[in-house]
């Protein structure tokens, strides 16, 4: 019986065959949904965020890049 544990091939095959099944488990349990779930939430509200600074800087890019091209004198339609 215990000569069966000496035997490497046989030692993987059992392992393999165990992490299967605990891998299963794991996977079709509803605490690592809800992990997933409130994980995949968080970013993508990060992305969100992140868009809507952009959006932001953007619009102060703009905003000083006409107020300059006014002090300047010159015209939106015109070429720098």
């Amino acid at each position: 019986m215990l000569n069966c544990f000496k035997n490497e091939k046989f030692l993987c095959g059992v392992c393999g065959a165990l992490t299967v099944i605990v891998a299963n488990k794991i996977v079709k349990a509803q605490a690592t949904r809800k992990i997933a779930v409130k994980g995949l939430a968080g970013g993508m509200k990060l992305h969100a965020d992140a868009k809507a600074a952009f959006r932001d800087m953007m619009d102060q890019a703009e905003d000083i890049c006409c107020d300059a091209k006014s002090e300047a004198g010159i015209a939106d339609n015109e070429k720098v």
